[in-house]
């Protein structure tokens, strides 16, 4: 995980609920407690219950080490085992109370929530001081990734999106795709807000040739396509890029799905692999 190095806040999404989130988030709790990194934590929604309050699987607790810092909704504080001191408050509201600044005093089980806002996540990281600031993401949230919100990104992966593999390295491989768009070189279309199949779809249809033309988003996580759309955009040569890139550093994934068999795990690890050019880790089943 050396290429998180460079980062002081880190996001982490997912492309559906049981990827392998929390999972991701313990790992790193652990590798940069290990590397004595002043670490902090926060969320998009809620997350650190036992039990998924949608789906009611199982989930993994979050654990956290004496002298991590936790930014979560005053009343899941009860939920923490750890012996705490809150110094700071917010005014950032959420559907559990208001958002504390908390640090663990010993080691123990926390629940995170935080804001349902990604500017409100901007904000409250300023307010944070620690040597890096991990953001747990929320299922599908890609906009956490913006890159005015975090400076890198962790992508989660796994058998709970589809029961075929295929499926599943084919929609991830297009999410890396959009989120390593380049950033722009020159002058082009530049579309405003988030970037639907319509908008790209209007300008396909105008006939204009659109070779080498620079079809241009704020970042990556603006870009709302599906892989047919790309490809149209390809086909006719014109070029997807960014003003702000994203830090994409590397995806884990979770072979394992609570509704279906799931897949073989060195055969997803080595196809996933193959099909993305960042750093992919299967955490569970590491040498």
């Amino acid at each position: 995980m050396n290429e998180l190095m460079p980062f002081r806040t880190i996001s982490i999404i997912g492309m559906a609920k049981n990827v392998g989130k929390t999972t991701t988030l313990n790992y790193l709790i652990k590798y940069f407690h290990s590397q004595k990194i002043n670490l902090a934590l926060t969320s998009i929604g809620r997350d650190g219950e036992s039990k998924d309050v949608v789906t009611k699987t199982e989930k993994p607790q979050i654990f956290v080490f004496s002298g991590t810092v936790i930014a979560t909704a005053e009343n899941l504080l009860h939920l923490c085992d750890i012996t705490k001191e809150i110094f700071a408050t917010t005014n950032i509201n959420t559907p559990f109370g208001k958002v504390v600044l908390v640090r663990a005093l010993s080691d123990g089980y926390v629940q995170l929530g935080g804001p349902s806002i990604t500017t409100q996540i901007a904000d409250l990281i300023k307010n944070i001081s620690t040597d890096k600031i991990l953001v747990d993401g929320a299922v599908s949230r890609k906009t956490l990734a913006n890159p005015n919100i975090t400076e890198a990104t962790i992508l989660c992966t796994g058998a709970s999106f589809s029961r075929s593999m295929e499926k599943t390295i084919d929609e991830t491989r297009h999410i890396v795709e959009i989120f390593m768009l380049p950033k722009a070189t020159k002058d082009g279309i530049y579309l405003e807000g988030a970037v639907s199949d319509t908008m790209l779809n209007n300008i396909i249809m105008t006939n204009k040739k659109l070779e080498g033309t620079y079809i241009i988003a704020e970042d990556a996580s603006k870009m709302l396509i599906k892989p047919s759309t790309y490809e149209k955009i390809k086909i006719k040569k014109a070029i997807l890029a960014v003003k702000n890139p994203i830090q994409l550093v590397g995806m884990t994934i979770n072979p394992t799905a609570p509704h279906h068999a799931g897949y073989h795990p060195k055969v997803f690890l080595a196809k996933m692999q193959e099909a993305v050019d960042i750093p992919v880790y299967d955490l569970k089943n590491l040498r």
